[in-house]
């Protein structure tokens, strides 16, 4: 029996990507090794920033190192673009572009030929029935985008947005919930470019309304969408549909005009600040997470100021913030880079700065009883996590037997990375 062992780098999109290709190799009677001790070893790469990229060469130059009779596989976003890189590095076996994803079995079971041509636009037609070591299952329901912010790579190796029809969507959601999950996070690229391409025409309200239909799943997450992706009929269904989370991560990337005009973001500060300000009349207790980028070219003190207001306006519970990273081949790549240190020194204070505001933001949850979808148990004693459906991480005392349910929990204190509650015996907010 052929062994392999799979590293997922990067995003959900690449976490679903990686979970198809697992249950592919597992049909064809390949057994999954939790260490680099295989017959074969797939790198699913991501390539968002130049610590990605150095990160994909570290884990190429580690398993080859680790396992010199090991076959390795490397795929996702890097190869588009690096192939050349790739082909010059020491040990790798096989190289696959993530429209190649899908032929991985046929290729490890019968040798590497060559690959099979896809059409261009067709959306690949990867599917999965369960989600090893998650609590919740990503769906994935479209793949490209027909955005081109001047700093993103994305575009240039995903190529423009496909979708999934949606009988394959809800025929995977029954699979997942047939699996035992009761959550499925919606993921994809662009996911409010869904249904532009399919003919007729259709939309991620139609998504929700479908899913909602399905009795066992209890939540649907949207993973993250673009503010000028997020209109009336999708807030409404947010609002209408009690199983849609309560949440969405929404990116800002930055809250000054003119660094958004310069990243081709396609909407200014206040365009951010009345949507964030809708969503929260429209949907109670409406939570927001988003992306920040720092050190743009070009971004000066008051741009950054600018930003720093914003945030503290829209009060997020979860920032995801990351230094700007030149990208071969957009167009952000031919501007002038602020130095290193000041990148530095601004990502510092933006740090303390967002820890403030989010535990701001969480402590405004405290006292109250929300029913928390349990995960996984945490290391030490008895003690479990999960999330509300606003996306809230909460640590709490429970038993194995509530792994996959829903228990309801007294949110108490904010903590580093979550909130420690106590799970209730009857009560519900």
């Amino acid at each position: 029996m052929k062994k392999v062992h799979f590293l997922t780098l990067g995003c959900k999109v690449n976490q679903y990507e990686t979970q198809a290709m697992r249950e592919s190799l597992l049909r064809r009677g390949f057994e999954e090794t939790k260490n680099g001790e295989s017959d074969f070893i797939v790198i699913n790469t991501c390539t968002v920033t130049q610590e990605a990229d150095r990160e994909n060469q570290y884990w190429i130059r580690r398993f080859r190192r680790e396992n010199p009779n090991a076959r390795i596989v490397v795929t996702g976003c890097w190869v588009k673009r690096n192939r050349k890189e790739i082909e010059a590095l020491s040990g790798v076996d096989l190289i696959l572009s993530n429209r190649e994803k899908e032929g991985l079995a046929d290729r490890l079971a019968h040798g590497c030929g060559t690959p099979e041509v896809q059409k261009r636009w067709e959306y690949d037609s990867l599917e999965i029935s369960t989600f090893r070591g998650h609590g919740r299952a990503f769906l994935k329901i479209q793949d490209g985008c027909n955005h081109a912010c001047t700093f993103c790579k994305v575009v240039l190796v995903r190529g423009l947005s496909r979708s999934r029809s949606l009988r394959e969507i809800v025929e995977e959601a029954k699979r997942l919930s047939g699996s035992g999950f009761r959550e499925v996070v919606l993921t994809g690229i662009q996911l409010g470019a869904y249904g532009l391409d399919l003919e007729p025409k259709s939309n991620l309200v139609s998504v929700l309304e479908a899913l909602s239909a399905i009795p066992d799943i209890e939540r649907i997450r949207l993973s993250s969408i673009e503010p000028m992706d997020v209109k009336g009929d999708l807030i409404q269904s947010i609002k209408g549909l009690p199983k849609v989370c309560p949440q969405l991560h929404i990116p800002l990337q930055s809250g000054d005009d003119e660094i958004l005009k310069k990243m081709n973001r396609r909407y200014g500060r206040n365009f951010y600040l009345d949507l964030i300000g809708e969503l929260r009349q429209e949907i109670p207790d409406f939570c927001l997470s988003m992306d920040v980028m720092i050190g743009f070219p070009g971004e000066e003190e008051s741009h950054f100021e600018n930003t720093l207001s914003l945030i503290k306006a829209t009060s997020p519970i979860r920032i995801h913030a990351f230094p700007y990273s030149s990208r071969p081949g957009t167009r952000a790549a031919r501007l002038e880079n602020l130095p290193k240190r000041v990148i530095r020194e601004r990502m510092q204070r933006f740090k303390v700065f967002s820890e403030e505001v989010v535990h701001k933001a969480k402590g405004r949850f405290l006292g109250r009883t929300f029913h928390v979808l349990v995960e996984s148990k945490v290391s030490q004693g008895e003690l479990y996590q999960g999330h509300t459906a606003h996306y809230l991480k909460v640590y709490f005392q429970a038993s194995p037997e509530f792994l996959g349910k829903a228990v309801q929990v007294k949110l108490l204190e904010v903590t580093d990375d979550g909130i420690l509650g106590r799970k209730e015996m009857r009560g519900r907010e």
